[in-house]
C-alpha cells in the first residue's frame, strides 16, 4: 500500500525506495534490511537422519486455566516428533497451540490435564517446569519480554538461569564459569552487545531472542519447543535462528515449531500438524504441504 518505503538498519536510514506502481517485491526490501540479497530465505539442511521418537503425546486433554469446564485442548490430540526432525504446528490465533505446548512443558498452563506423555519411549509424569527441564524438554515462549527473560538482569545471568546447577559449586554460582558460558553463547549466536554484562532490556528484539535461545540451549534439551521464535525480529536475525534450528536437529535433537507464518513452517519443517479449536485437524508431510492445503484443513473442520 505504500508509495515510498524507507529502510532503517542499526539506527541509520539505509535507503528510500520509490514505489509508485506498488510493484516492489519482498526480496528487494529484504536486501536493504540485511545489507545483502537473501536468495534463499531458509537455510538448507544437511541430509539429517530421522531417528526414533523423541517425544510422543497420546490422547491429551487440557482445560482452561480459569474456566475449568472449558476444554482448550481436546482429548483426541495425539502427535509425535522424532530425533533429527523439525515438526511444525500451524493454526489460526486461538487454535490451542500455545496451550498445548505449555501444558506439555511441566503443566505450566491448564487444569485437569490428562493423557500420556512419552520421552524416548518411556512414559513420564512432569509435575512442574523443573521436572520438564530435567526430563530434557525446553519451551521458548512467544512472549520473551514477559515470560522468557528478566529484562533488568544481564545477558550473563539470563543465559544460565534455566539450569544454574551446571555452573554451581556447593550451591554457589561460579561467576567466572557463568561469564565464560555467556561469552561462548554470545559468539555462537552472533549476539550484538557491548558485553555480557549488558542488561537484556537494552538489546534489540532479535538479540533478546538470541539470548532466550541461548538460555534454553544451555539447558541442553532433547526436545526444544519454539513458540513463535521469529516474531518481531528482522529477516537477518530470522535467518540466523533458522540456522540454529538446523544445527540442533543435525545434532540429533528434536524441534517443535509453533508459527503463524506459514512460509516459515513450509520452509523449515519436515512435517506440519494443523490445529483448530483445540484439535489436530490435519498432518502434512513437507513434500505435500502448501498454504492452501493448511487453510483447507482448518476450514474443512470449521464446516463440520
Amino acid at each position: 500500500v505504500s508509495d515510498r518505503i524507507t529502510v532503517i538498519r542499526d539506527g541509520s536510514t539505509i535507503e528510500t525506495i520509490e514505489n509508485p506502481d506498488h510493484n516492489i517485491d519482498e526480496g528487494r526490501i529484504i536486501k536493504g534490511m540485511v545489507g545483502r540479497e537473501l536468495t534463499d530465505r531458509f537455510p538448507k539442511r544437511k541430509n539429517v537422519k530421522i531417528g526414533d521418537k523423541a517425544l510422543e503425546v497420546k490422547n491429551w486433554t487440557v482445560h482452561h486455566q480459569v474456566y475449568s469446564d472449558r476444554k482448550v485442548v481436546d482429548k483426541k490430540v495425539s502427535f509425535n516428533v522424532h530425533k533429527g526432525e523439525i515438526v511444525g504446528f500451524a493454526g489460526l490465533q486461538g487454535a490451542g497451540r500455545t496451550e498445548l505446548a505449555r501444558s506439555i512443558f511441566g503443566k505450566s498452563y491448564g487444569k485437569n490435564i490428562t493423557g500420556q506423555l512419552f520421552i524416548n519411549g518411556k512414559e513420564v509424569h512432569l509435575k512442574n517446569e523443573k521436572a520438564a527441564i530435567a526430563a530434557g524438554l525446553a519451551y521458548v515462549t512467544e512472549d520473551r519480554k514477559e515470560n522468557g527473560l528478566v529484562l533488568s538482569q544481564t545477558i550473563r545471568e539470563n543465559t544460565t538461569m534455566a539450569k544454574l546447577e551446571k555452573i554451581c559449586k556447593h550451591g554457589i554460582v561460579d561467576m567466572d564459569e557463568e561469564r565464560k558460558v555467556a561469552e561462548d553463547y554470545r559468539e555462537k549466536m552472533h549476539t550484538k552487545c557491548p558485553s555480557v554484562e549488558q542488561a537484556v532490556g537494552n538489546l534489540s528484539g532479535g538479540n533478546q531472542q538470541k539470548v532466550l535461545l541461548s538460555k534454553w540451549m544451555f539447558a541442553d534439551p532433547e526436545v526444544l519447543i519454539l513458540d513463535e521464535p521469529t516474531r518481531g525480529i528482522d529477516v537477518g536475525a530470522k535467518y540466523e535462528i533458522y540456522g540454529i534450528m538446523n544445527k540442533l536437529v543435525e545434532m540429533g535433537k528434536s524441534v517443535i515449531m509453533i508459527s503463524s507464518e506459514m512460509p516459515e513452517l513450509l520452509g523449515m519443517c519436515d512435517r506440519i500438524y494443523v490445529m483448530n479449536e483445540g484439535k489436530i485437524v490435519g498432518e502434512l508431510e513437507a513434500s505435500e504441504a502448501t498454504q492452501e492445503l493448511i487453510m483447507s484443513n482448518i476450514l474443512k473442520d470449521d464446516q463440520k
